[in-house]
């Protein structure tokens, strides 16, 4: 379990999460899965809602996990390989290349669409297995967008680290994106419209928003593979104003990482702000989970007892 947890790439998913290419999706799974654009369940209970935002937020999780463990998998074993051959830079700056290029034809006003479960009343699924393919829907749209962060998180953990290591990067990287997306739903089902209705009248502005923040970010993936590339090349300085840039983003994403996997004293008990954040969310859960269990066992004795009075 230590080989994976990395603190690093817990840290940038939880950013990630929050990105523009995924953002336009969240009002539409905010607001269908938790059942707030049809106004049903008006009367139902905090306990019962919070209950069905926990469902949403677990399912959409086990997507995320399911795409970044997939591609886990498969570059773990494969990405050392490439650096060492050398394509990886390459790779990596042909992305940052190909992500500048989209960024410039959204400003254009080309609209990349992805498909995503239907969500029309009374054409979609509340079934778990419709949140499992919104949360693999999501991944894939935030990729786009989160490519650089995405890059940062696995990065480091490709040069002589196991393959549990560099396998543990990209399943705390899908955790960060679960834990916050679950934190977040679990507000929604409390708050209810009022944080939906928020993020709707940010979605005329998440074109444009994403078209900016997918230059940016495609820059750094280029730049970033040229400084790889020059690094590796042990005959070749880095470029100095691009050694700066990247030290520089480095230094925020291991600021981070630090704070996040920094020792702290706890009830006289000392962890890693991590793993207090890992059991907080599991007691936080199992506490609601009981309590929806007692509250149904107490409504379905009232409603038995109600027949026999009848």
């Amino acid at each position: 379990m230590g080989d994976l947890l990395d603190p690093r790439a817990f840290a940038l998913g939880m950013v990630a999460l929050v990105n523009p290419c995924g953002f336009a999706l969240l009002p539409a799974y905010l607001g269908f899965f938790l059942g707030l654009d049809d106004g049903e369940d008006a009367e139902t209970s905090s306990i019962i809602a919070l209950n069905r935002a926990q469902v949403v937020g677990l399912s959409m999780s086990a997507g995320f996990l399911a795409v970044f463990g997939v591609l886990g998998l498969f570059l773990a074993g494969t990405i050392t390989g490439l650096q060492e051959s050398g394509w990886l830079p390459r790779i990596t700056v042909v992305v940052g290349v190909g992500l500048v290029a989209l960024g410039i034809a959204m400003l254009a006003g080309f609209q990349p669409m992805v498909k995503i479960p239907k969500m029309n009343k009374g054409g979609g699924s509340r079934s778990v297995g419709s949140m499992f393919i919104f949360g693999v829907s999501y991944a894939v749209a935030s990729l786009s967008c989160t490519i650089g962060i995405f890059l940062g998180a696995i990065g480091n953990s490709a040069s002589g680290a196991s393959f549990g290591e560099r396998l543990g990067s990209f399943v705390s990287y899908a955790i960060g994106m679960g834990l916050l997306a679950t934190v977040l739903t679990l507000a929604v089902g409390f708050g209810k419209k009022g944080i939906v209705s928020r993020f709707r009248q940010l979605l005329p502005k998440i074109n444009l928003i994403s078209a900016g923040v997918l230059i940016v970010v495609g820059i750094y993936v280029a730049l970033y593979g040229i400084w790889s590339e020059q690094v590796l090349d042990f005959s070749t300085e880095p470029t100095p104003w691009i050694n700066s840039i990247i030290t520089t983003a480095e230094g925020w994403q291991a600021s981070l990482a630090q704070w996040m996997g920094a020792q702290i004293s706890v009830f006289g008990r000392t962890m890693a702000r991590t793993s207090l954040m890992g059991w907080t969310f599991l007691a936080v859960n199992v506490a609601l989970a009981v309590a929806g269990y007692l509250v149904r066992r107490s409504r379905d004795h009232d409603a038995e007892r109600v027949l026999v009075d009848s």
